[in-house]
């Protein structure tokens, strides 16, 4: 991608504008306006000149001198700080352009999970949003360094391709949060129908999305479909997502021999392990700091064998 290393110039300009055109319109020199504030004429001066900024106490003070409204030039100063830390943090993001380099910009953009952007620093505010995180450091905190435990038991930072399973990961988050549910979890209910759903994944009909989709929904349980994405062989995740289980797979476009057994292997992560573990399907390609990770592993294989039995022996 061939980036662009400028930004536009800013229009809005410092609320000190606003004062030097008044005080001219006036005829008032700035030192019969500093005499009549009772402020010092360099402070007067460094707000003409853009290097102070106008508190409330001396937009007041413009007020009783000019007549000038005090809320006007607060609202000008709100948004020029406001556009200035903006433009700064940009500047400080156009330096990222190696971490940007790590995701999969191309296939997000393509996509449609993120917009191109026309400089660097655009580009990784725009991936920094989509991950709903404040900067690459904070990025890695939470998916390499596991500051935040309650969302993950497993850093990806020994994954391979570990910037394209957190932007996968992230997708199915977003629809998640999308899919509004009315039913609480209920375990209960699930566990009962894992005959019907067993036998619905044995001779899948042509509405079987939406039929699935809606039997989970009815327990409590999101099922979400997400595009792949080149490099990553996760064909299914597992984890909580503000207060419901879901699953997430593959788009149903890109069906596999073993999806049946990968629903199930799912469905049993959901029944019968916690709500701070996560869960990648076909990615055991990276340990985990947990020693009982490979242990539930095996318990949803076996979960998912014995409802896939279940299934062929009663068609």
């Amino acid at each position: 991608m061939k980036w662009v290393y400028h930004y536009a110039s800013d229009d809005l300009e410092h609320p000190g504008v606003l004062l030097e055109e008044k005080l001219r319109e006036m005829g008032m020199s700035v030192k019969e306006f500093a005499s009549r504030a009772d402020k010092p004429e360099q402070s007067v001066l460094e707000i003409l000149h853009g290097t102070c900024s106008i508190t409330p106490e001396m937009a007041l003070v413009i007020e009783f001198v000019t007549g000038m409204s005090a809320a006007v030039l607060l609202n000008w100063q709100k948004k020029y700080d406001e556009r200035s830390a903006r433009n700064r943090c940009l500047d400080r993001l156009g330096n990222e352009e190696s971490w940007l380099s790590l995701f999969p910009l191309e296939e997000m953009i393509r996509r449609g999970w993120i917009d191109r952007k026309p400089t660097v620093g655009e580009q990784v505010d725009a991936v920094l949003r989509y991950f709903g995180v404040a900067s690459p450091v904070a990025w890695e905190n939470y998916y390499f360094r596991q500051r935040l435990k309650v969302a993950f038991r497993i850093s990806l930072a020994d994954a391979a391709n570990p910037h394209a399973v957190a932007s996968w990961l992230r997708k199915g988050e977003l629809l998640a949060m999308e899919t509004p549910l009315e039913m609480q979890y209920d375990a209960k209910k699930l566990k009962d129908s894992l005959p019907s759903i067993s036998l619905l994944l044995q001779s899948p009909p042509d509405d079987l999305i939406s039929r699935l989709g809606s039997l989970l929904a009815g327990f409590g349980v999101k099922l979400i479909f997400t595009e792949p994405l080149s490099g990553i062989p996760v064909k299914g995740a597992a984890r909580w997502i503000y207060g419901w289980p879901c699953i997430q797979l593959l788009s149903e476009r890109h069906f596999y021999d073993n999806f049946r057994f990968t629903v199930l292997h799912e469905i049993g992560h959901v029944l019968l392990h916690g709500k701070k573990d996560i869960f990648l399907e076909k990615a055991g390609f990276f340990p985990s700091d947990d020693p009982s990770y490979d242990r539930k592993e095996r318990e949803a294989d076996d979960f998912a064998r014995k409802w896939e039995a279940f299934s062929v022996d009663n068609q």
